[in-house]
This record gives C-alpha cells, structure tokens and sequence, in this order.
C-alpha cells in the first residue's frame, strides 16, 4: 500500500515556506514574520493529520472521535463534560454533542446527566470505548503522529517554543 503523503522535493528547490516569506515581503510591508510562522504552523499541521487520519480511518474514526476518546480516557473517572470536552478540544459544543452522540452509536461513549447539576451532560468512555482508543493510540504511536523523522531534541524544543507562543496568545487551559 503506498502512502497518502506527499513526499519532501530533495532536489535542490527552495522551501516552499521561503518561497511565501519572499513574495509577502515584496508584496507587504507588515507582518512577514506572523505570516511565515502561521503557513509554516498550519503546513506542519496538515502533514500531521494527513498521518493521523490515514491510521483513525482503519479504525472508522474521526479524529474529533479520536480525540474525545483520548480525553476521556486521560481523564479522571473517563468521564468528562461535554463542556470541557468542548474547551480542551476548542470545538463548538454543537460539534462534540454531535460527535458524541456518534460515539454512543458506535457503543464506545456513554452519555449521561451530571448528579447535582442536570444542565450538565456527561460523556463516559465505555469498556469498548477504551479496546478502540487503546487500538488507535498504539497505531498512532507506531507511526509516531506522522513525526517518526523528526528527533527528540528538536521535539521537545518545539514543545517549549509552542507552550510560549500559546500562553502569549492566551491558551493558558489546564489540564484539570
């Protein structure tokens, strides 16, 4: 089977991020450097996805499936609000209702009301929830999240540099 990703030109030609940097500086006189950083943040991204869906699509799952999954399964109980779900996963709440009412379906997420507060819905990881979540964590973590050829340092670095970025544009979100 071959990939879906594209493979990186090697034959010399320019960046495609540079090539961008270029052409806005001789068309704009004003945040080059915001400009750059986001193309080169959202291709990133993309080559991200692109490796996470190719692994979640053998296991039907979207990657906000995927993602609830996790969250649930990282949290306490395995249960969490449809509101944090909403907040940590920065969807609108329309979206994680609905991808949990999927989740439902597929028998892997059970919904219920909060005990002392039943405006509040709850969304608990089923026993199969968590066999299906287990299967895409250890297929995602084989391909390492489409950053198998990127190296430790320079991982960790970008986690650094990344968790600055968000606390100066206001991503403080705990993880509680």
């Amino acid at each position: 089977m071959t990939s879906d990703l594209p493979t990186p030109a090697d034959d010399g030609r320019r960046d495609v991020i540079d090539w961008m940097r270029t052409e806005w500086a001789e068309h704009r006189d004003s945040a080059e450097l915001e400009f750059v950083t986001t193309m080169a943040l959202l291709r990133t991204h993309q080559w991200v996805v692109r490796a996470m869906d190719q692994e979640l699509r053998s296991l039907r799952l979207s990657r906000n499936a995927y993602l609830i999954l996790t969250s649930l399964q990282l949290s306490e109980g395995h249960t969490r609000t449809l509101g944090k779900l909403s907040k940590y996963l920065m969807v609108h709440p329309t979206t994680v209702s609905m991808a949990v009412d999927q989740l439902v379906k597929a028998g892997l997420v059970e919904r219920r009301a909060h005990t002392t507060d039943r405006r509040t819905v709850l969304a608990t990881l089923t026993p199969a929830g968590t066999t299906v979540v287990e299967e895409a964590n250890d297929r995602l973590a084989a391909v390492r999240f489409g950053l198998a050829s990127v190296d430790t340092e320079t991982l960790e670095s970008l986690i650094a540099q990344l968790q600055l970025v968000r606390g100066a544009v206001g991503d403080v979100e705990t993880g509680l």
